[in-house]
């Protein structure tokens, strides 16, 4: 009696599933570290690019967080 190979559809569920746990721990690693930057945004006052950059940040936090929730769950 033999063991059949995997498929490729198993080989392409195992795949997704490794990219779906490391695209939430970057997420969720990302949403902590993010909030870090705004302080030094905040003191350097939020003039035009820096305004910019700092909506883009709480933007990219906002993802980040929705992403990363169910890390580790």
């Amino acid at each position: 009696m033999s063991i059949p190979a995997p498929t490729r559809l198993a080989s392409g569920e195992r795949l997704a599933g490794l990219m779906t746990g490391t695209v939430e721990a970057a997420a969720f690693w990302a949403a902590i570290a993010i909030p870090a930057t705004y302080p030094a945004l905040l003191y350097s006052g939020l003039d035009g690019g820096t305004g910019q950059l700092f909506v883009a940040l709480l933007f990219a936090n906002a993802l980040a967080l929705a992403l990363g929730h169910d890390h580790k769950r």
